[in-house]
């Protein structure tokens, strides 16, 4: 995988708060309403205001549908708003000067990343779809740029939408809700949504939420699409699903990604998947900033509390954020680095500065005892493992070190002043969740589709699992939101007019 993805979002992590706010909120709660009408009724019900969910409520109102779009805070403030607004596709019309990509390449790729194990139907409606989608939003006024000729598999598919001082995926959902708004959709920000609403035979109705006048009813003619998100804030669930040493990662997007897709759809039978996979990343423990490019410079060593080595530096950003967790008592390491990494594009004093701006202290020392003392690392500990490590590399052994240390070409640790940067394993987004079919449609029990429900996005399980590429979680949430929502307004328009209301 290519050593720069996701690292695009230079600002880190800390401005996530403020990046929410940036996005702006349209309204803080929805209109009053008489209180003995309970019920509101639409074609189109979409819970949850992120990437997915905006591009879901737009697409059905361009179908035609009377669309509304519910949000449990008070603006959207999901995982979105902290991605780097990568999205990964091919053959849309910022991709004309590459046609040697194509979509089998791009499918063949995605699948190979999974271990083979993501859906393949799935997989290639994404490929189909996701250059379309692109155009879709550039319409829409969403800017982007190319960002071309990245190391396999990334190659010429990450297109990025520049964030002006904002994340990119901030600038996806500014964008997203002045189309909405153009259109006339309704965002209802503190309605929550507690329970789906269905009849005799699990058909979904609608879904019930908690709003600020109370208890609500909305009501779907064409089906409720889900765009909750992941789990990854739901700690409960992150044990049960993908173990007790998971738990210590740190959430690295919003920490309002609680589960509500799952807790929802389980009381009408619908299969999950792939709950134990997700996306990790290094950022540091307070989750404020992201370490990565600086552990990848190929540059310096990785520590743990202890001094000591405990992970091959050469692995990439999943596997190490993994490791970071599994391998240490308490999910905290530091890249211990010297002056001369600046060698490399001024990677650490790069790293320094953006630190600095985000009020994240790096840990300094003109000595490897002095540094590891402000680091509160055992110095006598931390000078035996660089010294073991300096011989090994000046002797030509350092792939012979446990754990083996595989650049091609290793420095050693003799430049001062030295260097500890914090890093801990990050959970960035969780790939599991209710099974989907290609038309987005949830799936129960025995693979038949549970009509009137849909998911899209990080609330949908089938799509992704083990790795992707740099740019697919936010494109899967656009192909798969505009899926169900052509699906559910044609759902609606071939909806008997007096249906029987579902049960409350």
């Amino acid at each position: 995988m290519s050593l720069k993805r996701r690292d695009f979002l230079k600002t880190g992590f800390a401005a996530g708060a403020a990046m929410a706010a940036a996005v702006g909120t349209v309204e803080a709660k929805p209109k009053k309403t008489d209180p003995k009408k309970k019920d509101e009724v639409y074609d189109v019900v979409v819970v949850g205001a992120g990437f997915a969910g905006m591009c879901a409520a737009l697409e059905a109102a361009e179908q035609g549908a009377k669309t509304v779009l519910l949000e449990k805070m008070g603006r959207p403030d999901g995982t979105t708003v902290y991605s780097s607004g990568w999205i990964a596709a091919v053959g849309s019309r910022f991709q004309k000067n590459h046609p040697e990509d194509n979509e089998e390449a791009f499918f063949n790729d995605m699948m190979k990343l999974s271990g083979y194990r993501s859906d393949p139907e799935l997989v290639r409606v994404y490929a189909k779809e996701a250059g379309k989608g692109i155009d879709w939003l550039a319409d829409h006024g969403t800017p982007f740029f190319l960002w071309e000729n990245l190391p396999a598999p990334e190659l010429s598919r990450c297109v990025i939408s520049p964030g002006e001082g904002i994340t990119g995926g901030s600038m996806l959902l500014r964008c997203l809700m002045a189309a909405l708004k153009k259109k006339g959709v309704p965002i209802h920000y503190n309605t929550k949504a507690v329970k789906l609403l269905a009849n005799d035979v699990m058909e979904v109705e609608g879904v019930a939420c908690i709003t600020p006048e109370g208890r609500k009813h909305y009501r779907a003619k064409g089906g409720v699409i889900l765009t909750t998100g992941g789990f990854g804030a739901n700690e409960a669930m992150v044990c049960q699903y993908i173990g007790p040493w998971a738990s210590r990662l740190i959430v690295r997007g919003s920490p309002w990604i609680t589960g509500e897709n799952i807790l929802m759809t389980q009381e009408v039978h619908a299969k999950l998947v792939n709950m134990d996979q997700f996306y990790a990343g290094p950022i540091t423990p307070t989750g404020h900033a992201n370490p990565s490019p600086l552990m990848h410079a190929g540059y310096g060593i990785q520590v743990g509390t202890n001094g000591k080595r405990f992970v091959p530096e050469t692995w990439l950003q999943v596997p190490k954020a993994k490791a970071i967790a599994q391998r240490t008592p308490d999910n905290r390491s530091f890249m211990l680095i010297g002056q001369d990494a600046d060698a490399n594009d001024n990677i650490l004093s790069n790293t320094i500065k953006r630190f600095s701006r985000l009020g994240y202290e790096v840990f300094k020392g003109e000595t490897i005892e002095e540094v590891a003392k402000a680091a509160g690392v055992p110095p006598e500990a931390l000078v035996e493992t660089v010294k073991t490590f300096n011989e090994a590399v000046k002797a030509g052994k350092a792939k012979e070190l446990d754990p083996p240390y595989e650049y091609e070409t290793p420095h050693a640790l003799e430049t001062g002043p030295y260097y500890m940067i914090p890093a801990a394993g990050g959970m960035a987004s969780t790939m599991g969740g209710p099974k989907i079919n290609p038309d987005a449609q949830v799936i129960n029990f025995e693979n038949r589709p549970i009509p009137g429900l849909y998911a899209a996005g990080a609330a949908a399980g089938g799509l992704w699992y083990q790795d992707d590429i740099g740019g697919n979680q936010l494109g899967g949430g656009m192909v798969f939101g505009r899926v169900a929502a052509r699906h559910a307004a044609a759902r609606a328009k071939a909806a008997p007019v007096n249906k029987a209301p579902a049960k409350k």
